[in-house]
């Protein structure tokens, strides 16, 4: 009997997916899962669309078997059981009817994040999740700054095509070819519209943008355009927590990260990064538009409005440790104030589900590139700082991409996908390739063929393997 013809797509009797379909349906669910630029009322939509793609990857394992990352379902048990604690917390805490929002927002993360790790443990499928975050993040920032020139022809705030739902709050204008604003911030006395992008405020898509400047070394993309790009959305933003967040983070990662060897220059790289970081920190404080002195001329309300509710967590750790009803207008707006909010074992098992799976080997065969840390540090201090943790699907899922891309083979890594994107590959990878920092210190020379003596032929009933 003929076996059935085998295509891309499978056959009849044993239907498969190509990694796109699943990576593709993954990131469609950017904007409609929290904390999404719809995500307040499209989240169980955005949750059914992850399951569609945990669904195609599944069909796809029938003919390509999974290589799964030890740190991804890691971070997905950790998070799961961060929010178990704030389901029981709050059914001893709160409303009844909080607690059904509560349940609401764990079994849409949840099952949300269990869909990523079954993506996720396909290479090319989580290759392609990668590489889609990063162009997402740089179509957004290049549509930011052809609206901004559009202004400086046209005037400031010109070129409105549309207006769409944005969070809780009430429709923000769309700017030609497709900018989203969210607010507006004075900038050297002038009321400029904020980007917003895919995130439900500008907070958001600042630490997008930060993520994908190193999201980028970890899947290749590295051409000095696809940087500035995404420079250019970070300072769209205008989020002084997302500046500070990044650069602090980069002056760690260029400075202090470890390279491998020990010597003299490895030594005055880290005593610099010392200053480094004190330069970083005072950028931003100090920085004009963007930093943290500009904000209090600029928004002094919402400043003084954080303060209160992080007080209020500083406050908890002594009083009341496994917290209780935040009463500050801000409660629970970041993870110093969810100590009075949750309670500090949400707080500090938040903590370790983003810390923790950065530090996992990837597993065999894998080349790590050192993205995963510093991807997770930027998670990590904007939830510290100034986002909520609590159903704020995709910042987890940001951390297992970045853990999960450390998974990949230096072949996987530098593969353009397909034989059709090989030129587009080079061009966003740069003409001149730059090496992975985990290889970069210690190259390995090809191996010399030694030939082999001859064998004698063997007895019979001898080896012959």
């Amino acid at each position: 009997m003929a076996r059935p013809m085998r295509t891309l797509w499978g056959s009849l009797t044993a239907p498969t997916l190509p990694a796109f379909v699943a990576a593709a349906a993954m990131l469609a669910t950017l904007p409609l899962l929290r904390p999404g630029v719809f995500g307040e009322s499209t989240a169980l939509a955005g949750c059914a669309l992850a399951v569609l793609a945990a669904v195609a990857a599944l069909l796809r394992r029938e003919r390509v078997p999974a290589r799964a990352v030890p740190a991804v379902p890691l971070l997905v048990g950790l998070v799961a059981v961060a929010y178990l604690w704030m389901v029981g917390h709050g059914a001893a805490v709160f409303a009844p009817d909080r607690i059904r929002d509560l349940f609401q927002d764990f079994v849409l993360t949840i099952g949300s994040l269990v869909a990523f790790a079954i993506v996720l443990a396909d290479p090319r499928a989580r290759r392609a999740v990668a590489r889609g975050f990063v162009i997402a993040v740089v179509l957004v920032s290049a549509s930011w700054v052809v609206t901004a020139l559009f202004w400086g022809v046209a005037g400031l705030g010109a070129g409105q095509i549309a207006t769409v739902p944005v969070g809780t709050v009430e429709p923000q204008p769309v700017y030609f070819p497709f900018t989203i604003s969210y607010s507006t911030s004075e900038v050297f006395g002038l009321e400029v519209p904020r980007l917003t992008g895919f995130g439900r405020e500008s907070g958001w898509m600042a630490m997008s943008c930060a993520v994908a400047w190193f999201l980028s070394d970890a899947v290749g993309y590295r051409a000095r355009w696809v940087k500035v790009l995404i420079l250019a959305g970070l300072a769209g933003t205008l989020s002084t927590a997302g500046f500070g967040v990044f650069v602090v983070v980069l002056a760690l990662d260029l400075f202090l990260r470890p390279r491998g060897g020990i010597g003299l220059g490895g030594f005055l790289r880290q005593i610099g990064g010392i200053a480094a970081i004190a330069g970083a920190g005072w950028a931003a404080l100090y920085a004009p538009v963007l930093g943290l002195s500009a904000k209090q001329t600029s928004n002094e309300a919402s400043l003084a409005e954080r303060q209160d509710a992080t007080d209020a967590g500083i406050r908890a750790l002594t009083e009341s440790p496994l917290g209780g009803l935040g009463s500050e207008k801000q409660a629970g707006i970041n993870l110093v104030s969810d100590v009075a909010v949750n309670g500090l074992p949400f707080v500090v098992l938040v903590s370790l589900a983003i810390l923790v799976p950065a530090f996992v080997a990837p597993g065999r065969g894998a080349v790590r590139v050192g993205r995963a840390v510093p991807i997770a540090l930027v998670v990590f201090l904007t939830l510290l700082l100034s986002q909520p943790a609590a159903a704020s699907t995709w910042a987890f899922a940001l951390v297992a991409v970045a853990c999960a891309a450390e998974g990949l083979t230096a072949e996987e890594r530098a593969e353009p996908g397909a034989p059709a994107l090989a030129r587009w590959h080079r061009w966003w990878a740069g003409r001149s390739s730059v090496p992975d920092p985990a290889t970069a210190s210690s190259p390995t020379p090809p191996p010399v063929p030694v030939p082999s003596p001859a064998r004698p032929p063997a007895a019979l009933g001898g080896d012959r393997s």
